[in-house]
């Protein structure tokens, strides 16, 4: 299967091809550049694994938690594309494909993390399971100055490495990698509808009263 993955979302982002077994990545910048290198980087990875866009049986893309700026841009983006060029297009959450990327290094259990911004990080913990990574409850937001004190087992992904504390787990692949080889591994039923994930409400909606 051959897999289209776009990480706008992480602070480390990049678009990965999975294509006949083999991965072909480019970093993207991890500031607001990243919105106008990202269909240059798609058209480079598909040029150096010599297949087509329409080539793709899937395209994936990281929905959120994370930026923003580039959930939206990484969903409008994959969405277009799909929508183009009849591709279907599977959402899946940033904090999902960080726990993939622990795969193959650490134990089955997995807590995941970001930066939420405002003292928090937002959390969420998963079971590796063969096909793919299994949430065990929600993501929650927890405060920066408390989450080294969670009692939780096994190993902690973090975008960035050893975020609020924690150890970072060496080696591991990208956010983007490790989503389009789950994606390829166990793909999961796409609707017409793509939905993002966000950790809290944007300040503007916070100012409105959004719930």
């Amino acid at each position: 299967m051959n897999v289209l993955a776009l990480d706008t979302a992480t602070p480390s982002p990049s678009v990965c091809l999975l294509a006949r077994g083999d991965l072909f990545e480019e970093g993207l910048s991890s500031d607001r550049r990243a919105s106008e290198e990202l269909l240059p980087a798609v058209r480079r990875v598909l040029g150096a694994a010599g297949v087509r866009l329409e080539d793709c049986d899937r395209i994936a893309v990281c929905a959120g938690p994370g930026s923003f700026t580039g959930v939206r841009v990484g969903m409008a983006t994959a969405w277009g594309l799909g929508r183009a060029l009849g591709i279907p297009v599977e959402a899946v959450s940033t904090l999902e494909a960080l726990a993939e990327s622990a795969r193959g290094r650490a134990d089955s259990r997995v807590v995941a993390a970001l930066d939420a911004g405002r003292g928090d990080l937002v959390c969420e913990t998963f079971v590796l399971d063969p096909g793919r990574a299994r949430s065990l409850g929600p993501p929650r937001l927890v405060r920066r100055s408390e989450a080294a004190d969670l009692p939780e087992d096994g190993a902690v992904t973090t975008v960035p490495d050893g975020l609020a504390g924690w150890p970072a787990t060496p080696g591991g692949e990208s956010a983007a990698a490790a989503l389009a080889r789950a994606v390829a591994r166990a793909p999961r039923p796409v609707g017409s509808v793509l939905t993002a994930i966000y950790s809290r409400p944007s300040a503007a909606e916070e100012k409105r009263g959004a719930p």
